[in-house]
C-alpha cells in the first residue's frame, strides 16, 4: 500500500492542471456555440477525471439533431474542427474513424474535434461514436472521487508495462475497460488480488446482464480471453482488441508486483540498448534474418493487423519445413519495415523424413505412396519413406516463398506491393536508437 500512495502523489493531476484543461475547453465549447449553434461537451479521461498528471488530451464532441443526416455531419463535423484550430492558432490533420474528425495541437493540448449524435442508449446509435458520451455518463455516475483515483494508478502500472491503449497497434487495455475494472473490484490492489483466479476466458459483467452468456455472444467473443461486458451495452466485449499475449503479460505482471511491490512497475528505467552487447547475444543464438521492405502508406488499424497475419504466414511456412524459431517480430520505422526471424535452425541436411498414409483400410492411398515411393518402411501406423529436401537454407526459403504473386500465397493485398520489392539479410545492427531498442527487447535482455 505503502508503495501506491508514493506512486499516487506522483500522478494524480493538481487542481492547476484540471482548471488548465476545463478553460481551455470552455473557451472552445463558447466559440462553437456562438459560430455554429451546436452544444460540445468534454469526453474523454479528463471529463471523467481519469487522467494521469501531464496527459492534456481534449475530446471534444460536438453534438448534431439526430435529424442531421450522415454527410452533413462528416462535412459540417470537418468544417468546425477547422475552424476551431484556425481560431485557436493550432496545427490539425483530418483523422478518420467511422467518419472523418480533426486532430491536432493547441497550446500543448492534443485536441479533437469530433462530431456525434446525442443518442440515450445503443439502440440509437448510427456509430461507434456515438457510445463515448454513455461511457462517460457511467464512469461519472458509478465511481467515486477515491476509486478515479484507483483508475490512474491501474493505468500508471498497465503504461509502465507497456499494455495500456485500445488501438490495434498496442491491443491492450482501454481507459474505459480499466474504469470497469475498478467499479468491479474498488481498488487498483484488489483488481491484481483477483487475476489470481481468472481464467483463460474470464467473464466480467458488472450490470449483471447475463447469467450466462447466450450462445450468439459465446460465438461473437470465441477469440477473447477477457470478456468484459459494457454496461452501457450488453451485447459488447469492452475487452475485445485485447491479445492474449497482452492479457497473459497482466496476469504474469500482477502477481509479480504482490510479490515485490516497487514504483519500478509504474516507472521502469529507460533502456540504454548496447549495440555490442546486442551482436554478442545475436552470436549465441542460431542465426536472425529480416525481411526488409518500404513502409506502406497505411493507418496503424490496418497496417500492424495486416503485419501480423504476414509474419504468421511467414512463421507457418518457416515450421512447415521444419526451421525451428526462437522467436519472431515486426519493426515498423519511419520509412521501412524489418520483419525479424530468430532462427534456432537455418540450416538443414539434404534429405527429410516424409509421412505417407495410415495402413488401416486405405490400401489405394498406400499403392499410390508405394509406387510414388518404392523404399518405404511403416513407422508406427503410417507409411513413411526419405525424400530431398525442397530448402535447405531457410533464407532460400524466404527468398522463394516471396517470388511470384505473393498475394496468392497469403500476403496481405495490401502489402503486396511493398513486400515485392523486399530484401531479405541477416539482422544488422546499425545504431538507430529505436532499432536497438527494438532488438534489446526483442532479444529478452532486459
Amino acid at each position: 500500500m505503502e508503495t501506491e500512495e508514493k506512486v499516487i502523489r506522483k500522478i494524480i493531476p493538481d487542481k492547476e492542471e484540471r482548471k488548465e484543461a476545463k478553460e481551455k475547453f470552455r473557451k472552445i465549447k463558447k466559440f462553437i456555440k456562438k459560430e455554429f449553434d451546436l452544444e460540445s461537451k468534454l469526453m474523454g479521461s479528463i471529463a471523467k477525471e481519469t487522467f494521469l498528471k501531464g496527459d492534456k488530451d481534449l475530446d471534444i464532441f460536438v453534438f448534431f439533431p439526430k435529424t442531421a443526416g450522415r454527410e452533413k455531419l462528416e462535412d459540417e463535423g470537418l468544417e468546425i474542427g477547422k475552424k476551431v484550430f484556425e481560431r485557436f492558432g493550432g496545427d490539425y490533420e483530418v483523422e478518420y474513424a467511422e467518419h472523418p474528425y480533426t486532430k491536432g495541437d493547441i497550446n500543448d493540448f492534443e485536441i479533437e474535434i469530433i462530431p456525434a449524435y446525442l443518442v440515450d442508449g445503443p439502440d440509437e446509435m448510427q456509430s461507434s461514436v456515438d457510445r463515448t458520451p454513455l461511457h462517460t455518463k457511467w464512469v461519472n455516475e458509478n465511481l467515486s472521487r477515491e476509486e478515479k483515483d484507483e483508475v490512474v494508478l491501474l493505468k500508471a502500472f498497465l503504461k509502465g508495462q507497456n499494455i495500456y491503449g485500445s488501438s490495434l497497434k498496442t491491443r491492450g487495455f482501454a481507459g474505459y475497460l480499466c474504469e470497469i475494472l475498478v467499479a468491479k473490484y474498488g481498488s487498483f490492489r484488489d483488481i491484481l488480488k483477483a487475476t489470481k483466479e481468472w481464467d483463460k476466458k474470464q467473464i466480467i459483467d458488472v450490470e449483471h446482464y447475463h447469467e450466462q452468456l447466450p450462445k450468439k455472444l459465446e460465438k461473437r467473443f470465441k477469440n477473447d480471453s477477457l470478456i468484459v461486458i459494457d454496461p452501457t451495452d450488453p451485447e459488447r466485449n469492452v475487452a475485445s482488441v485485447l491479445s492474449l499475449e497482452n492479457y497473459s503479460k497482466f496476469l504474469f505482471k500482477s502477481w509479480e508486483y504482490l510479490e515485490n511491490s516497487s514504483e519500478e512497475f509504474f516507472f521502469p528505467k529507460k533502456i540504454q540498448p548496447d549495440s555490442n552487447k546486442i551482436k554478442e547475444e545475436i552470436k549465441s543464438r542460431g542465426e536472425m534474418y529480416e525481411v526488409l521492405f518500404e513502409k506502406p502508406n497505411l493507418t496503424e488499424d490496418i497496417l500492424y493487423p495486416q503485419l501480423r497475419k504476414l509474419l504468421r504466414r511467414l512463421e507457418n511456412i518457416l515450421e512447415e519445413n521444419e526451421f525451428q524459431l526462437f522467436e519472431s517480430g515486426f519493426y515498423v520505422g519511419r520509412e521501412n519495415i524489418r520483419m525479424v526471424f530468430d532462427l534456432q535452425l537455418s540450416e538443414l541436411p539434404e534429405k527429410r523424413k516424409h509421412r505417407g498414409p495410415m495402413i488401416f483400410h486405405n490400401l489405394d492411398n498406400v499403392k499410390d505412396f508405394t509406387s510414388k515411393y518404392p523404399n518405404t518402411w511403416i513407422s508406427g501406423s503410417r507409411l513413411t519413406t526419405i525424400v530431398e529436401r525442397e530448402h535447405k537454407l531457410a533464407r532460400e526459403l524466404l527468398e522463394d516463398f516471396l517470388k511470384g504473386d505473393i498475394g496468392e500465397k497469403g500476403v496481405p493485398r495490401n502489402l503486396v506491393d511493398n513486400v515485392q520489392d523486399r530484401i531479405i539479410r541477416e539482422v544488422k545492427v546499425d545504431e538507430k536508437d529505436e532499432w536497438l531498442l527494438f532488438l534489446h527487447k526483442f532479444l529478452h535482455m532486459d
